[in-house]
């Protein structure tokens, strides 16, 4: 399959985090056999990874109440539900890349370039150092101060070879966990996100060689590959959101659920005698949330221009071009075209745009004063 460029960058860092984005065509059943079953197993494994932070935090985890074990629990859920909605789309989510990127090339005027690949490149990169300078920082403050954890695998007569076992698998521990809450849910964000953008970017390219060309002559042969361009246009709108529309509900689910998390956590004493620790972990947790809130309906809400443009096009087209007949042939045309609903959704039930921030901070203000009000009562 054939995709864009920048989308190649992302799913080339998929498989760190436990997901394989495969083109079948490519791979050989025979030669590759070893390769699947591998690429299956670690699958597997991160999986059940996820299942195993679900159990430690409903039955361990020093959680100071049940409100903020309860929120833990949902948070890690939803991460499942995440990582196994990618898996189970790998293929669907392949098509509409590959779609995207016949709709890129479509001939009409000239041919359409991106330089996206650069931005995904900077975007996958952040979303591996943030998180890992995060996990090595709290793991050398653990091995640091290890004498004040209870720790059943070091005490003061351990040996050197049984710290540097612990140290090893607290390091994988921690880089695990990393993956599993900032790494795989940023990289998942930052394929939405370049989805959302590269459809727009790709068809307002479509729409000024349209613009140029309707304003030169009007013809029947500019209105066919105008009408072209819609088509295509609304049949890869319905694949984005047949394949992400799920996974973009549950990105802004688990934005919604982090910010009530910590402020379970700041309420409750959660890690009181580890002040230093629960400031940084409140403060990156707060910083990662917010940056893919803005980040990700900034990107989604962009479609909102492509339909002004449209309106302005059709407008400047049917008063300046057309005369007579074909000025309510213009008009008819444009209203034709843009009758389809542009906007990017999340799983049907809200639409991603401006004022779905000052939606969801507007709700996140006022449950996080009444669940901080009842946590201080009891």
């Amino acid at each position: 399959m054939n995709i864009p460029e920048e989308f190649r960058v992302i799913l080339k860092y998929f498989p760190f985090t436990g997901t394989f984005f495969s083109n079948p065509k490519t791979e050989n059943y025979e030669t590759n056999l070893f390769d699947k079953a591998t690429k299956l197993i670690v699958e597997i494994i991160f999986i059940l990874y996820a299942i195993y932070i679900i159990y430690s935090s409903i039955y361990l985890g020093p959680y100071a109440s049940k409100t903020l074990r309860v929120t833990s629990v949902i948070i890690n859920i939803i991460l499942l539900l995440l990582r196994l909605s990618v898996v189970s789309n790998k293929s669907r989510i392949l098509k509409t890349l590959s779609k995207m990127r016949a709709f890129e090339t479509m001939n009409f005027g000239r041919q359409i370039r991106s330089s996206l690949w650069k931005y995904a490149v900077f975007a996958c990169g952040l979303c591996f150092f943030f998180p890992m300078s995060v996990a090595a920082s709290s793991t050398a403050l653990i091995l640091n101060n290890i004498d004040k954890y209870d720790f059943v695998m070091v005490s003061h007569n351990s040996t050197t070879a049984s710290f540097i076992l612990f140290t090893i698998i607290l390091t994988g521990h921690q880089v695990m966990y990393m993956i599993n809450f900032y790494v795989f849910p940023g990289l998942v964000m930052t394929l939405i996100c370049f989805v959302y953008v590269s459809y727009v970017s790709t068809f307002q390219k479509h729409l000024d060689a349209m613009r140029i060309g309707l304003l030169k002559r009007f013809s029947g042969g500019e209105m066919s590959r105008a009408l072209a361009v819609f088509t295509q246009a609304r049949k890869v709108h319905q694949d984005i959101e047949k394949s992400v529309s799920f996974v973009t509900f549950l990105a802004y689910v688990i934005i919604f659920g982090n910010t009530l998390h910590l402020v379970c956590a700041s309420v409750s004493n959660y890690l009181s005698q580890e002040g230093s620790m629960r400031d940084a972990y409140s403060i990156t947790i707060f910083s990662w949330t917010a940056l893919w809130l803005i980040v990700l309906t900034m990107c989604g809400s962009r479609v909102t221009g492509t339909e002004v443009f449209i309106k302005n096009m059709s407008q400047e087209i049917s008063s300046v071009k057309p005369e007579g007949p074909q000025r309510l042939m213009c008009l008819n045309f444009f209203n034709s075209c843009s009758g389809f609903n542009m906007r990017f959704s999340g799983w049907k039930m809200f639409n991603v745009d401006k004022k779905l921030i000052l939606t969801i901070s507007g709700v996140l203000v006022t449950y996080g004063v009444l669940l901080a009000s009842e946590l201080r009562k009891t």
